[in-house]
């Protein structure tokens, strides 16, 4: 009951909407997560919002995740997914981004940033990999996402991939990578969003 009260007092707006989880990771601290649907606007989808539980039974918020969300119209959609997955006291973010119809100015790409719950309470990032495509590749060189396929040749060139993938990293918060590991990245995190479908179909 006490806990109950606790979750109206923070967070009294998605209380009749919210599924509440606890991961299990950690004896002296847990995480709590919370997941809300919402519908406004053009937009609709489902969040998840991760809380750190501590001692005192205080939720301290940490990060959220996506977990699907179509934004625009059937002609032009903005289309991500994520999931998420514990192993012993590692938490697993994927994240997928894509987009459907007729808009060219919206992310392509995937994500998977890792979190590790220590014996002492503290979360702590391990890493965070990324591959993403900001638009719609070109075969104009003066768009950036042209050299994610086709390596720069000139100084000025290997200047717009660099200031690009700089960007990119900064705006989604991980290491840019690309290639055969680009390539790996997309496969996991394929693999997982599979893994949650089916498992809502079952």
């Amino acid at each position: 009951m006490y806990r109950l009260f606790l979750f109206t007092f923070l967070i009294p707006v998605v209380l009749f909407s919210a599924e509440f989880k606890r991961l299990g990771l950690n004896e002296i601290s847990d995480i709590v997560v919370i997941e809300e649907s919402y519908d406004m606007y053009s937009s609709k989808g489902k969040i998840a919002r991760f809380y750190q539980e501590e001692p005192n039974s205080n939720l301290k918020y940490l990060f959220s995740l996506t977990l699907r969300d179509k934004t625009g119209t059937c002609s032009a959609q903005s289309i991500e997914e994520g999931s998420y997955e514990v192993n012993n006291t590692t938490l697993t973010l994927y994240t997928k981004w894509n987009r459907q119809g007729y808009t060219h100015d919206v992310p392509y790409g995937f994500r998977i940033v890792q979190y590790r719950l220590e014996n002492n309470g503290t979360i702590s990032r391990l890493n965070s990999k990324i591959y993403v495509e900001t638009t719609k590749k070109s075969r104009h060189k003066n768009n950036a996402v042209y050299f994610l396929s086709t390596p720069p040749t000139t100084q000025k060139e290997r200047k717009i991939l660099s200031d690009y993938i700089q960007n990119v990293q900064k705006r989604f918060k991980g290491k840019f990578v690309q290639g055969k590991e680009a390539d790996m990245l997309k496969k996991k995190v394929e693999a997982v969003l599979m893994r949650k479908m089916l498992k809502r179909w079952q």
